[in-house]
């Protein structure tokens, strides 16, 4: 019993630091290649997830989702236990993603309480980017995700310096 405790562990951390190594990736390209490059895209903050994610290049639910893959779906309902965490029963109607900016969408099962996204809500910002107190937040979400967090700091150092940026004086929530 032991060893399939210690091989289950063993692979959440590895889908952990995959899914942080597929998140640096994806933000890779929201980066600048070099410093002082000139034609560097402005970051559009509208894509990205509140904590930086550009959902729309890297979910797998999200891309399940707009599939309609009930096959997937059912993977990753298993995968981030969601019976277990929500209490949520397999149907392919709610276990669903269109971003933590959904508009007239659904919500994704269990969004209401991320505390990223309830944060950002309350400071009214489209993404943590645009949070003045992002470096010094200590949200659980980013002890549990260091590479993301790593990686919206970047975005904002970046965006931060790009004309008509607005950072927010953010209170934490």
């Amino acid at each position: 019993m032991e060893s399939q405790k210690s091989r289950r562990s063993f692979l959440k951390d590895c889908a952990k630091m995959g899914g942080t190594c597929c998140t640096l990736l994806a933000c890779r390209q929201l980066l600048p290649a070099e410093e002082g490059l000139q034609n560097v895209k402005p970051i559009d903050l509208a894509p990205l997830s509140y904590c930086g994610i550009p959902c729309v290049k890297v979910c797998p639910l999200y891309k399940a989702t707009q599939e309609n893959d009930v096959k997937m779906k059912k993977v990753l309902y298993e995968r981030q236990e969601m019976k277990k965490k929500f209490g949520l029963d397999f149907d392919p109607d709610k276990v669903v993603c269109y971003t933590c900016k959904p508009g007239d969408k659904p919500k994704k099962v269990g969004m209401d309480t991320c505390p990223v996204r309830t944060c950002a809500l309350a400071n009214e910002v489209e993404s943590c980017v645009q949070c003045s107190n992002l470096e010094a937040c200590e949200k659980e979400y980013w002890k549990k995700w260091p590479g993301q967090f790593a990686a919206t700091k970047s975005i904002q150092s970046r965006y931060r310096t790009q004309p008509g940026a607005v950072i927010k004086e953010g209170k934490s929530r």
